[in-house]
């Protein structure tokens, strides 16, 4: 899509050479992303992709949709969750159970390139921001952030052509930073919490406020059951550009 370039840009854009990056919240059922233009700090592409292997419940909810929760056991041909395989017009009936996965990193980093490559705009920006997983905490985590740095790093930073320049690895402390506005009051105690609510609210405040950001992204924040997905990889990649000399 084509933006008007905006006559008066906010301050903060000013020093930055014109620049399109992409920032990613790592997650593998919500693996967050944010292409922002710096020039305009205008958002180009926002998301959040599944890149789960796991087979999905195939219980159908109300509203006539699946489940789509990691399914435990087959019965009678469907694949049901844990909850689901409880109810009553599955008891009695026999079921098996789905086998793990042989090579389930292989299998995970085969689907990531796939979704990856659905999207073109991905491999048009010059920098890439990946919150960085602690390695102990979380290694599943670290290796799928090191999964979608080797996808950028071969699909874009060692092509001579491609626009990628580097890739950038972003301590997720940082990402509430970005918010420079009026401080939001909040009295949730529990640490994990809380950051995820400010995370939302400040993600809100900014776009709410930023002309140059198209009212498509502004509702689909608003209507998405992720936004502190969403909220994560938008901050960090605000921060990232308010941070540049």
């Amino acid at each position: 899509m084509i933006l008007d370039r905006i006559v008066n840009p906010p301050k903060e854009c000013l020093k930055y050479l014109i620049m399109k990056l992409i920032s990613f919240d790592i997650g593998i059922k919500n693996l967050a992303y944010c292409v922002i233009d710096s020039e305009l700090c205008s958002i180009l592409d926002w998301g959040v992709l599944d890149i789960s292997t796991c087979d999905k419940c195939e219980h159908i909810m109300k509203g006539m949709k699946p489940c789509e929760k990691d399914a435990k056991v087959t019965i009678n041909n469907t694949r049901l969750c844990t909850a689901h395989q409880k109810l009553s017009q599955y008891k009695g009936l026999k079921s098996k159970k789905i086998p793990k996965q042989i090579n389930p990193m292989l299998q995970l980093g085969q689907k990531l390139v796939s979704v990856l490559d659905e999207h073109t705009i991905f491999l048009t920006v010059d920098h890439v921001l990946l919150e960085n997983q602690p390695a102990l905490k979380n290694p599943t985590m670290k290796s799928v952030q090191m999964l979608v740095y080797s996808y950028f790093l071969i699909k874009g930073v060692t092509i001579t052509t491609s626009p990628i320049k580097n890739i950038e690895m972003i301590n997720a402390r940082n990402k509430l930073k970005a918010y420079k506005g009026e401080p939001i009051s909040c009295d949730i105690k529990d640490r994990y919490k809380r950051t995820k609510w400010l995370g939302i609210q400040y993600c809100e405040k900014m776009i709410s406020e930023n002309t140059q950001i198209e009212e498509f992204y502004k509702t689909l924040f608003k209507c998405s059951k992720k936004r502190d997905d969403l909220a994560d990889a938008y901050l960090q990649g605000m921060y990232w550009l308010s941070i540049q000399k």
